[in-house]
C-alpha cells in the first residue's frame, strides 16, 4: 500500500493543476502518436480507479480525422473502440471541424455519434484557450 501512496500522490496533484484549467489536444496530420499516448493514459486511470477530472477535449481537422470516418472504420476500428470506451466514461470529448469535413466530403454520418462537430477548428481552440485551457502536449497527465 505505501508504494501506491506516492503514485496517487503524483497523480492527483497533476490532475489538480489541469483540472484548473482543462485541457485540449488537437489532432493534426502528424499527431497520431499523441493521440495513442493520451488515450493510454487514460485507460491507465480507468483501471487504477483514479478520480476523473473534466474530460480532454479532442479537436480533430487533420488528415487523422479520416480514422475516424465510416469509410475507414474497419482498418481503424481498435483506435475508434478506445475512443467509444473513454468518451462513455466521459474521459474524452472528441470534436471534428465542419470546414475540414466539407473540404473533404464527410458528412455528419460518416463519422461516429460520439463525435461532436464544431464549425471552425481554429476557432474552437482559441474559444478553449480563452477559456483557460491548455494543449495537451504542454502538460504531462
Amino acid at each position: 500500500m505505501r508504494r501506491c501512496v506516492p503514485v496517487l500522490l503524483i497523480w492527483l496533484s497533476a490532475a489538480s493543476a489541469i483540472a484548473a484549467n482543462g485541457v485540449f489536444l488537437e489532432v493534426s496530420p502528424r499527431n497520431r502518436a499523441d493521440l495513442d499516448r493520451l488515450f493510454t493514459t487514460l485507460e491507465e486511470s480507468l483501471t487504477q480507479e483514479l478520480p476523473a477530472d473534466d474530460p480532454v477535449v479532442i479537436i480533430l481537422h487533420g488528415e487523422e480525422a479520416h480514422s475516424f470516418t465510416r469509410e475507414n472504420f474497419q482498418d481503424n476500428r481498435r483506435l475508434i473502440d478506445r475512443a467509444a470506451l473513454l468518451d462513455a466514461y466521459q474521459l474524452i470529448d472528441m470534436r471534428m471541424c465542419e470546414t475540414w469535413m466539407k473540404e473533404n466530403d464527410i458528412m455528419k454520418s460518416d463519422i461516429p455519434a460520439f463525435i461532436d462537430t464544431v464549425p471552425f477548428a481554429p476557432e474552437e481552440i482559441e474559444r478553449l484557450e480563452a477559456e483557460g485551457y491548455v494543449r495537451y502536449d504542454s502538460v504531462r497527465l
